[in-house]
């Protein structure tokens, strides 16, 4: 290990840039902040200051919660429910020193489509019940349209100084790393009072996270490891026109966890476990459901294409909590990133 980081830190200044883009194509932003989903693997992996990174995603996420009371409108899970969704992401992220730390704003934009068929089965809380509807019928209710944005702001506290110049990354071999993320969502999606299936929450949301890092062996293309955990709690305001009702919700709890790994300079693998418990609901000051407990292991394979783009793939199902709820979703993502003045020296060094 030691040969390898010295080997690195010897190199000729002719063969700084093909490395500097190398490294970047690996630290690429990838957070999606939302209630249903976890960031990702590497997604809080800092890139040099003034790299943009541009973002496209699209999630398919299935939910069955046929014997559970769980009700979170946000993560599309209703009691007695059959859900499909079609989510498509928007994401631009700035890296940029904060502090003379390495930090990174990222907005959110989303939007898409979401349908679910329900059984309001004899017994049902009549608090979550549409008007019209009456115990023992079954209804269908669908959405489409934009989502609430978000916006976060990632500084490091830990582990991570500025990163300003090429040569700040190349000296960079981070060991334990921690961060702060702060988001908050603007609650403009598209939202009908009387139904319970919205895109939009028609309420204020946030979310303080604390981003741990552990990175194994060395910090270069090809060679690097590491173990992730993501604590965080979503904070909600209260949707005063539910249903022509108050929805109140407890805070939901968060641990999102990834082991990577990387397969080649340009390719890497991650396993991935994402834990969530809370978000008890209250109308009109009563308790209806319960907290939603969701489990769920998945893998995220990621392949840089070039120095700018990157394509990405994950996979996760519920596997432990709530027994009755069956949850699973797919992300497909595309991903261009630049940095000006490293683009401008890399045209130099081919003769441009």
């Amino acid at each position: 290990m030691k040969t390898k980081v010295m080997d690195i830190k010897s190199i000729s200044r002719s063969k700084w840039l093909p490395l500097y883009f190398a490294i970047v194509t690996t630290i690429f932003s990838f957070n999606m902040p939302a209630v249903a989903q976890d960031d990702g693997a590497r997604s809080y992996w800092k890139g040099r200051s003034g790299t943009n990174v541009m973002s496209f995603q699209y999630l398919p996420i299935n939910i069955g919660a046929s014997d559970s009371k769980a009700f979170a409108p946000g993560q599309y899970i209703y009691p007695n429910s059959d859900v499909n969704a079609n989510v498509f992401v928007g994401t631009y992220s700035r890296h940029m020193t904060i502090f003379n730390r390495a930090s990174a704003l990222t907005v959110n934009v989303i939007g898409g489509s979401v349908g679910a068929t329900m059984n309001a089965s004899i017994g049902s809380d009549s608090l979550l019940l549409p008007p019209g509807i009456g115990p023992g019928a079954s209804f269908s209710q669908s959405s489409n349209g934009f989502a609430d944005p978000n916006i976060q702001l990632a500084v490091n506290l830990i582990g991570t100084s500025k990163l300003k110049s090429t040569v700040d990354l190349l000296n960079y071999e981070p060991k334990v790393t921690l961060d702060i993320a702060l988001l908050v969502a603007v609650p403009i999606g598209k939202y009908d009072n009387e139904k319970m299936v919205n895109l939009g929450l028609n309420r204020w949301y946030g979310r303080i996270a604390l981003p741990f890092k552990y990175h194994f062996g060395v910090f270069s293309p090809g060679y690097m490891w590491s173990f992730e955990l993501v604590p965080s709690v979503y904070i909600f305001a209260e949707n005063s026109d539910f249903l022509g009702r108050k929805l109140e919700n407890e805070p939901l709890w968060s641990i999102e966890s990834h082991l990577t790994c990387d397969f080649t300079t340009n390719f890497f693998g991650s396993l991935d476990v994402l834990y969530q418990n809370g978000f008890k609901s209250k109308i009109d000051g009563t308790e209806v459901g319960e907290n939603i407990e969701i489990g769920t292991i998945g893998f995220t394979l990621n392949y840089s294409v070039s120095d700018n783009i990157t394509l990405r793939t994950s996979y996760n199902s519920n596997v432990f909590g709530d027994d009755n709820l069956e949850t699973s979703s797919i992300r497909l993502q595309f991903v261009y990133a630049w940095n000006k003045p490293s683009q401008n020296a890399k045209k130099l060094q081919h003769g441009h």
